[in-house]
């Protein structure tokens, strides 16, 4: 098809870089930067919908719209604004290539920095905790999740469960169930972290808004009997936390409940 979707794909950066893509709240993937997460997104919105589309970005922090077009062979150009960007589709894993998107990255000051692992660990649990991610970089998931599981069960014994050694190994725990596409788990590990994060450094804080995307987006992937089962817990969860903007998440989530009710 060459006709363009007639409607444009909405997509808004707050100050706080949280995302929401036509209303709806959007995390990257593990890994992935926001640049290649958004444009992964719209790609393959693309390639679903067999024709090119047009989306309008608005970043609030950097203080700039611009349109772009992101055609359903995975290549994109401005249509206003920079320069051409061109890239290949990729679906939004930990593996996409770096592209060229003109999205700027923002600069937070968060005390614990976004790779991993974490500085403040210490050893032997800083060791392990990097075997454990080689063990993820090679795909070997259920080998990483085992030794990501036990370092855990000892940290938490140690330390308990909602300190930063802990939450440190929890963060990528929490990556490895959503590289396994296993949502539900996700969901879960996210909500304890993001609890505790909340409870640390408070609801604004830009590792705690983190944690409560990981949230969201696992809740997205969820099947929709699933979803349905635990979007209430993931509204009273939102609402303990304070999240910003949290009332429009939470009416997106419904939103997309009565969609999963009348389908049914």
């Amino acid at each position: 098809m060459n006709d363009i979707s007639p409607d444009a794909v909405q997509v808004r950066i707050t100050p706080e870089a949280i995302v929401f893509i036509d209303e709806e709240f959007f995390t990257p993937p593990p890994g992935v930067s926001l640049n290649e997460a958004v444009l992964a997104h719209l790609q393959l919105e693309a390639a679903a919908m067999e024709m090119p589309i047009r989306a309008v970005i608005q970043d609030e922090q950097a203080r700039y719209t611009t349109t772009i077009q992101v055609n359903a062979d995975g290549t994109s150009n401005l249509l206003e604004g920079e320069a051409h960007v061109s890239a290949a589709p990729r679906p939004p894993r930990a593996a996409a290539s770096r592209t060229n998107v003109s999205i700027p990255q923002p600069q937070t000051l968060d005390p614990v920095p976004p790779d991993r692992p974490y500085e403040p660990l210490p050893e032997p649990y800083r060791g392990q905790l990097i075997a454990v991610c080689v063990t993820a970089n090679q795909n070997l998931f259920t080998e990483a999740a085992r030794n990501a599981d036990r370092l855990l069960a000892e940290l938490s014994a140690q330390f308990g469960p909602s300190h930063l050694y802990t939450l440190a190994v929890g963060h990528v725990r929490g990556d490895i169930a959503w590289l396994e596409h296993d949502y539900g788990y996700g969901l879960q590990s996210w909500v304890f972290i993001a609890r505790a994060w909340h409870l640390h450094l408070g609801p604004r804080h830009g590792t705690t808004v983190r944690a409560v995307g990981n949230v969201l987006g696992c809740w997205r992937r969820l099947q929709p009997a699933e979803a349905k089962e635990l979007a209430s817990y993931v509204v009273r969860f939102l609402r303990d936390v304070s999240f910003p903007d949290s009332e429009r998440v939470v009416r997106t989530i419904n939103r997309r409940m009565q969609g999963i009710t009348v389908a049914n």
